[in-house]
């Protein structure tokens, strides 16, 4: 019995639970969030690109399988040479390995595996992606290229704490001798002004006291003002054209031989023309200082409240003149990390006890 040994337990994980466990995302899960959000036009742009910086090459191609010769030159093996010949008349009947059509790929995820398979993006490495998708201005993508799983927001316009509304309110409470009396007849449905005004004249002839109290007390309120806080929320709007591959197949070109030098020339004439035809960014800067409006304000922008809204304003008829029949497409960006910390300075001023 002694010598019987204890079966080793262990637990095994699998990888979207330890990713989980972590607060990571896989990359082909950051795949589809990026690739879902890809128009077709980007897709047609990126691949584009993507066929001219980075050409397709077969993993069995003899180029990629070399053989060092008497003169110490790397020469494909011949024998594979032959056997790559014969399979390629074999099967061009078939289908092109170098059509665009074939290499087209269906969905902006189908796009980022084929970056992917083309050693060009892995979990260590986004330069090329976050490059491609510079070039197509859409910087609105640019924080989601990332493996970090973002922390979930669930904004609601009626908060879980107190708003500064609530705590003016019960500053009132504390001056005001008789608040149940004062509610009820603020709000009571179908009362009057004389009435109010008559209410408020009963309390200010029963205690005149409070009334040199407030005045006197004025100049204590300016430092509560003076310290109000407020947080700031980056909003950015840019209007772009919806189909900028056409007038990129017409305008890139590069005759140079050297892959790398191709490469550096696409990009430079396709970041030329593509601000040529920059249409403009515009920043704002907004101020809340109350937590239900900025939860407000972010729902708008999560439910697409606010880009229809801002259409009206930034797509004017100026704008559809000066761009002629070409379509254009405003979009709307606002950082979730600027909500997050202005929802957190609020809520912190909010928790701090008034003296």
């Amino acid at each position: 019995m002694s010598g019987m040994k204890k079966p080793v337990l262990f637990q095994s994980w699998e990888e979207d639970e330890c990713l989980e466990y972590y607060g990571m995302l896989s990359l082909h899960r950051m795949f589809d969030v990026v690739g879902s959000q890809l128009t077709q036009n980007d897709i047609d742009v990126l691949s584009f690109l993507l066929h001219e910086t980075h050409p397709f090459t077969h993993p069995l191609d003899p180029q990629l399988w070399t053989a060092e010769e008497e003169a110490g030159e790397a020469m494909p093996n011949s024998a594979l040479l032959s056997a790559w010949q014969r399979w390629n008349r074999g099967s061009r009947t078939l289908n092109n390995l170098d059509s665009p059509d074939l290499l087209r790929p269906k969905d902006g995820t189908e796009l980022l595996l084929e970056l992917e398979r083309r050693g060009k993006c892995d979990e260590s490495n986004f330069t090329h992606l976050l490059q491609l998708l510079r070039v197509l201005t859409r910087h609105d993508l640019l924080p989601y290229v990332t493996t970090k799983r973002p922390r979930a927001v669930s904004p609601e316009r009626y908060t879980y704490g107190p708003s500064i509304l609530d705590s003016d309110q019960q500053m009132d409470r504390c001056l005001n001798p008789n608040p149940a009396d004062t509610r009820e007849e603020n709000w009571e449905t179908g009362s009057n002004s004389s009435k109010r005004k008559r209410g408020g004249t009963q309390k200010m002839g029963h205690c005149p006291k409070p009334k040199r109290n407030k005045v006197g007390n004025t100049p204590s309120q300016n430092p509560n003002n003076q310290s109000k806080v407020t947080c700031g929320i980056r909003l950015r709007v840019r209007v772009e054209y919806c189909q900028p591959e056409s007038i990129l197949s017409q305008s890139v070109l590069s005759v140079k031989q050297n892959p790398l030098e191709k490469q550096f020339d696409l990009f430079s004439q396709s970041n030329t023309v593509l601000k040529s035809r920059d249409l403009g960014l515009i920043i704002c800067d907004i101020k809340f200082s109350e937590l239900s409006k900025l939860d407000a304000f972010w729902t708008d922008y999560l439910n697409g409240s606010l880009l229809e809204a801002l259409k009206g304003v930034f797509i004017t008829d100026s704008l559809r003149e000066s761009v002629g029949q070409e379509t254009t497409q405003l979009l709307v960006n606002v950082d979730e990390d600027d909500y997050e910390e202005g929802r957190r300075l609020l809520l912190d001023h909010i928790s701090q006890p008034y003296d």
